[in-house]
């Protein structure tokens, strides 16, 4: 009797872990919020995107040649925001969960925190959530410099 195995690695599918990553800076947490959610600020380091509603609301962000179409999940204002994120045109249940939080520091200047999780199964040469990592990690970098003047 032989026992059956996976012929190559397409069979075998993986949970990626969530991106998460976290940015110090000088600015004041209610100045880290609204850089993080007014849609002019967003511009200036992220991308062009739809005003934060409320829990149930769509939520969009516009890179030109393509979107990221959501829903926002939770807002605690002033301290975090969560939403989900799907690609247009991308295949349903690929959808993801970004979570923001902002917290004041002690001394002066806040934490801004991101996660991007809830990714699905896939097999392991998936980019998919390395890609993101990086970009994410771009974006983060561009958000700090903006934030520390």
């Amino acid at each position: 009797m032989s026992e059956e195995r996976p012929d190559d690695a397409e069979d075998v599918k993986i949970r990626p872990g969530p991106i998460q990553l976290t940015v110090e800076t000088p600015a004041d947490a209610e100045f880290a919020w609204e850089t993080i959610t007014d849609p002019d600020r967003i511009a200036e380091w992220f991308t062009d995107a739809s005003p934060l509603g409320r829990p149930g609301d769509p939520y969009r962000l516009d890179f030109g040649d393509s979107a990221v179409d959501g829903t926002v999940v939770s807002v605690d204002p002033g301290r975090g925001f969560a939403y989900t994120w799907a690609w247009e045109g991308s295949e349903e249940g690929t959808e993801t969960l970004v979570s923001w939080t902002v917290q004041p520091l002690t001394g002066g200047g806040s934490r801004i925190s991101l996660e991007h999780g809830g990714w699905p199964d896939t097999t392991p040469d998936d980019s998919a959530r390395d890609d993101h990592l990086g970009y994410w990690a771009a974006y983060l970098e561009d958000l700090a410099a903006l934030l520390a003047g």
